[in-house]
């Protein structure tokens, strides 16, 4: 495993990965940041992706739109989590739900399938 950010200096070339996890804020759109890395990185070669967009706004609005691209880079999106700052991750607490930022992560990574 390996967490970089996505900045210029990460890696394209992700031929050695099994999985990977894109992590974007929303700023009435995903972060803009996440957006020019998986345009660097270019073809996806079919590996599997998970989306997880928080901020505040439409969360999922941001998780659709890094589907669309990882989908049009040849990725294969395995799950799409939205979280507002204001509430609970979607899909995964239910509305109104408990739990500490942590709790929700660990529950949010519980879903990423192997």
């Amino acid at each position: 495993m390996e967490i970089t950010t996505a900045s210029s200096q990460a890696h394209s070339n992700l031929s050695k990965y099994s999985l990977l996890v894109v992590g974007t804020p929303t700023y009435g759109g995903p972060g803009q940041a996440v957006v020019r890395y998986i345009d660097r990185v270019g073809d996806l070669h079919g590996i599997n992706t998970t989306i997880i967009a928080v901020g505040g706004g439409s969360p999922e609005r941001s998780a659709d739109a890094i589907n669309q691209q990882v989908r049009a880079s040849n990725g294969t999106v395995v799950k799409s989590l939205a979280q507002s700052s204001m509430s609970t991750l979607i899909g995964v607490v239910p509305s109104g739900g408990a739990g500490s930022q942590a709790d929700v992560a660990r529950q949010a990574g519980a879903q990423i399938p192997p």
